[in-house]
């Protein structure tokens, strides 16, 4: 069993209604993401806000255990998801992406403001954490990342 490594991020497939909407509208078998932070402890953004969680309370987690990082790199990671522990859910990045998903595309300036102005889904926390420690982990903004995203780079690394 891999033990994952401060900065590590996971995908995991969790049950209820609202996972099963975004495996179904992302086409992803995983609906959600974490930032391991250590002492078997992940940063998390679910409908309540973005908080401190257990990982053993998900059944299968994902590692991105192949990722190339250092050890500067790792501890950045962890400070940022930190650091973003108490800032609500975005359900407006939630709604963005269903119209996305349904088709409309919706670029107005309005929109991206509002998507990227104070809360998180689990996804967006993952690749803002990366983002502000130097590492890219996509070729999109932070708040359209979907977990099956996340899922896909672990694909090919």
């Amino acid at each position: 069993m891999y033990e994952p490594r401060l900065g590590d991020y996971g995908v995991v497939k969790t049950n209820g209604f609202f996972g099963l909407l975004i495996r179904v509208g992302t086409t992803s078998r995983w609906n959600h993401a974490i930032a391991y932070v250590g002492d078997g402890k992940a940063v998390s953004a679910d409908p309540t806000g973005v908080k401190l969680v257990d990982i053993s309370s998900y059944k299968n987690i994902a590692w991105n255990k192949h990722e190339d990082l250092t050890d500067t790199q790792r501890e950045s990671i962890v400070k940022n998801a930190r650091s973003f522990i108490g800032r609500p859910y975005d359900f407006f990045t939630i709604a963005l992406l269903a119209l996305r998903i349904l088709g409309l595309k919706l670029n107005l300036p309005i929109f991206t403001y509002l998507a990227k102005k104070d809360g998180f889904i689990c996804s967006e926390l993952v690749a803002e954490a990366y983002d502000k420690a130097g590492v890219s982990l996509l070729d999109k903004p932070d708040y359209l990342v979907v977990p099956g995203d996340l899922a896909e780079r672990l694909i090919y690394q």
